[in-house]
């Protein structure tokens, strides 16, 4: 399970479920495929993008650049530890691809990432119009820019603005005004529920507790890379979590559950991705018009969530392979390229690029349209905000992806959601965590 896989993305149902056996089976082939030094002149560009209406805009992205010939590889994002790991053992790893933070912090950390490459495209395209918050987690310990930015998904809460007017209530920024809506809009006789936030042992669990752990200073590992999930910030994080779960819809609530209760008007306050846009936006009775968007959480300090998706050019790659992979990155984040790219999936990949985030052409948009200058501008602004348990002061982490493998963070969350004391389940879960890393 993956970031993508259970943060709030639905694509695979709503887009075509087809494609995934086709990918799969694509997936499955990947030991054999190289690019350009073994005769075929092309170089081999790996995406996550699966979706059949995404391969064809890519394609089309593809036979715009002229800068070489370019072998595209569709891998579902839950297949890429495997198949990155099959194709280092055979000497057959792609020129480039495009995925999520965590590939790209663990092939970083294997020195197998070309960071001249990644600073020469930022370069090109422009540094300081890059979101700060991207290119910072884009960054390895040793300041070493490990990919490109490319897009990326914002998580916070979706919520009814009539249903919040009606009640009186604040935005749901703070705990205390969250804390408050989940109990003023919590109706259980009536199917109606105050909030929902995952509390099922998946990714889902782990990226909405993480906002607020952040933002009351708690981490997983503190600067000298040690376990401090039992710090007494965690163990507050944990309380206040399980005390929301009292609000929630009975038994272990994931994305789906979100997403069905708020578009079938039994929640009004829910924490999802932005990827969620599209699915309101095509509700047919103005729904987008009444939602608001708040983009993070804020306690001792503020704290939002998301995922960023980057292109990485692998160092294995020849030189002609890398000039043709850098060529096309460039070419994929200027212009109209960079707007038909992030349309593929309107509110769920969004602009790293601030230039894109307040241009016309991207905002020109039928889905985008529903929303407000607002909502769009607090998305895109929101990238200055993410944090993740995998970084301590902008540096790495990678012994996390041993912790999330395990889902032992939402192994937590569930146990609080369900009533466990939070000081007991912190000192057990950072003992669990200690031996896993150790």
């Amino acid at each position: 399970m993956t970031d993508r896989e259970l943060g709030f993305d639905r694509r695979a149902v709503l887009q075509g479920i087809g494609v995934t056996a086709a990918a799969g089976a694509t997936a499955g082939c990947l030991s054999t495929i190289t690019g350009g030094d073994d005769g075929t002149n092309e170089t081999t560009f790996w995406t996550t993008n699966v979706e059949q209406d995404r391969q064809e805009v890519l394609q089309k992205l593809i036979d715009s650049y002229d800068g070489g010939e370019i072998d595209m590889v569709p891998v579902e994002e839950g297949d890429l530890p495997t198949q990155i790991s099959s194709a280092q053992a055979s000497d057959t790893l792609p020129a480039f691809g495009e995925w999520g933070l965590d590939p790209m912090q663990n092939l970083g950390s294997e020195g197998l990432l070309s960071s001249d490459t990644a600073e020469s495209i930022v370069d090109e395209i422009g540094r300081d119009d890059f979101y700060e918050g991207a290119l910072s987690l884009a960054t390895s310990a040793d300041g070493d820019l490990l990919a490109v930015p490319a897009h990326g998904w914002v998580q916070g809460f979706w919520y009814r603005q009539s249903a919040f007017d009606d009640a009186g209530l604040d935005a749901p920024t703070t705990w205390d005004a969250i804390l408050e809506a989940a109990e003023t809009l919590h109706d259980p006789d009536n199917d109606e529920y105050g909030v929902v936030v995952g509390s099922d042992e998946t990714p889902f669990a782990r990226q909405c507790f993480t906002p607020y752990a952040r933002s009351n200073g708690a981490r997983v590992f503190n600067a000298d890379g040690e376990i401090v999930f039992d710090s007494d910030e965690m163990v507050e994080a944990l309380e206040f979590y399980g005390s929301l779960a009292e609000y929630s819809p009975p038994g272990a609530d994931t994305f789906d559950t979100a997403n069905n209760t708020y578009l079938n008007d039994q929640c009004h306050l829910i924490m999802y991705s932005s990827y969620i846009m599209g699915d309101i936006s095509s509700n047919a009775d103005g729904l987008a018009e009444d939602t608001s968007f708040a983009p993070y959480i804020e306690h001792e300090r503020r704290s939002s969530f998301g995922q960023l998706v980057m292109f990485n050019v692998l160092d294995t790659a020849s030189d002609t392979e890398t000039e043709t992979a850098q060529g096309f990155v460039e070419h994929v984040l200027t212009g109209e390229e960079y707007v038909d790219f992030l349309h593929m999936a309107p509110g769920g990949m969004n602009p790293v690029l601030q230039s894109t985030a307040e241009s016309d052409a991207y905002r020109d948009n039928e889905t985008l349209q529903e929303w407000g200058q607002e909502t769009l501008g607090n998305i895109s602004g929101a990238f200055d905000n993410i944090e993740r348990f995998g970084y301590v002061d902008g540096q790495m982490i990678p012994e996390f992806g041993d912790i999330t493998s395990r889902t032992l963070v939402a192994k937590a969350v569930r146990r609080v959601s369900e009533g466990e004391d939070a000081q007991t389940v912190a000192d057990e879960v950072a003992e669990e965590m200690r031996d896993v890393i150790n």
